[in-house]
């Protein structure tokens, strides 16, 4: 049997998402920590603005974490982690890093494959969403750009 080969989220790529994001960032007047991760949940580039919070760079990077790992973005969880909620004590899993606010959303390939996550911190859940989104939609349209979704990013 052959081993399935699957796209991969490239430094190129991420460079793509981190500077959109930032471009996202400064639109809205909030600096951020941003971070990309392969599909495999490692760090693979991270960007820090000048006033985002230093408390905050655990944080996104733990958003993206959360996105690539789970396949979703980190916003779905809000509603289910409450006391008696069916996912409550949910972000107490994978070691805290587990995060269940908005901020964090995975990166996928036109099969709807995930390759990567974004996650940014620093701004409200809202407007860590709004970077991440951007960033994630840049990487689309490039993909879409070069009319397929491959290894290149």
């Amino acid at each position: 049997m052959a081993a399935k080969s699957q796209d991969q989220l490239t430094l190129q790529g991420a460079k793509i998402a981190i500077a959109a994001a930032e471009a996202e960032a400064r639109a809205i007047g909030v600096d951020m920590n941003i971070a990309i991760v392969d599909a495999s949940t490692h760090l693979l580039h991270f960007s820090r603005m000048p006033s985002a919070k230093i408390t905050s760079i655990s944080i996104a990077m733990d958003k993206a974490f959360t996105a690539a790992g789970h396949r979703v973005g980190t916003h779905m969880y809000k509603e289910a982690v409450w006391p008696g909620g069916v996912a409550y004590g949910l972000g107490n899993s994978n070691g805290g890093r587990f995060t269940t606010f908005g901020g964090g959303l995975p990166i996928k390939n036109a099969k709807g494959d995930v390759i990567g996550g974004i996650g940014a911190s620093t701004g409200t859940p809202a407007q860590d969403e709004q970077v991440v989104r951007a960033g994630v939609e840049a990487v689309e349209e490039v993909l879409r750009e070069e009319g397929k979704r491959s290894s290149k990013l």
